[in-house]
């Protein structure tokens, strides 16, 4: 079952993803999931008695994701040098978001 998931980034990074989505025939909810589903991969292949070969293998992991999913990473760093929102930005945000007006 498929269930939202909001996520909060400025506002150029949204117009990029988007614009990125469209090119490229998807979705940027696909390219979330399917970046999250790589990322679940790559939890999995690290426990694996597989994983535990040269760490070689952890240094090309990058090289393991799709190309979609792998222009996402870096994607959601602040570009303006402001640093990252922190959970409590998070929360503010939703706030005031869902403050009757």
């Amino acid at each position: 079952m498929n269930q939202k998931l909001t996520l909060r980034m400025d506002e150029s990074l949204i117009a990029s993803a988007k614009n990125y989505a469209a090119a490229h025939g998807s979705s940027v909810s696909q390219m979330v999931a399917n970046y999250f589903a790589a990322l679940g991969h790559l939890s999995q292949e690290k426990v694996s008695p597989a994983a535990t070969q040269a760490s070689t293998d952890d240094a090309d992991w990058e090289q393991k994701l799709g190309p979609i999913t792998r222009s996402l990473i870096g994607i959601a760093c602040p570009t303006d040098g402001s640093p990252p929102p922190t959970e409590e930005d998070y929360y503010q945000y939703l706030e005031k978001k869902h403050s009757p007006k």
